[in-house]
């Protein structure tokens, strides 16, 4: 009865956090303190959209079920379908395996479980190589994605940043420069 009341306990902790409002295990305050003092008329909404957007831990959950999830979130179409694709063929490679009855877990982390047929080289490589493409886009769509999703970033904060412009005080040729405090809490 412990085990069922713990099993419990579990999954709705996990089903909780799962569906919580967000889940951070790193800081975003790049364009948490980036303000606008009002949104440019030249923005387009995809700009104003990626300026928004974040990469966060419910995101990196969903990358793992859909491929190249983030890649398609920050209108980098091209690359998701690639992702797309390259984690499709890596889920063909494990239906093959389990269509020729290999269990891949045992090919891949079992080495002294040898089969007798001539293949068993071959369905080896189909499984790291499976493995692998699995693995390598979820990463990839993870960290190139977040990365990518940094530079647009940069670029739009770039394009749309407030100039400084010195004006003369009461029409003499000296700027006026000032100094201030500001406090915020």
């Amino acid at each position: 009865m412990k085990y069922v009341a713990l099993s419990a306990l579990l999954w709705f902790g996990l089903f909780t956090t799962l569906r919580a409002q967000d889940i951070d295990i790193y800081q975003h305050r790049t364009n948490a303190e980036f303000r606008f003092p009002a949104v440019p008329r030249r923005m387009s909404f995809r700009e104003f959209d990626l300026l928004s957007t974040h990469v966060r831990m419910q995101d990196i959950f969903a990358a793992t079920v859909v491929p190249g999830y983030i890649h398609f979130r920050i209108y980098e179409k091209r690359t998701g379908y690639w992702l797309l694709g390259l984690r499709s063929l890596g889920y063909g490679g494990l239906i093959y395996l389990g269509a020729r009855n290999k269990s891949w877990f045992n090919l891949m982390f079992n080495p002294l479980a040898r089969y007798t047929d001539r293949h068993y080289k071959a369905d080896i490589a189909v499984a790291y190589v499976s493995g692998a493409l699995i693995m390598g886009t979820f990463l990839y769509d993870w960290i190139h994605g977040r990365y990518l999703l940094q530079h647009k970033q940069a670029k739009i904060r770039f394009k749309y940043a407030p100039t400084v412009a010195f004006h003369p005080a009461f029409g003499g040729r000296h700027p006026a420069v000032t100094a201030g405090v500001m406090l915020q809490w």
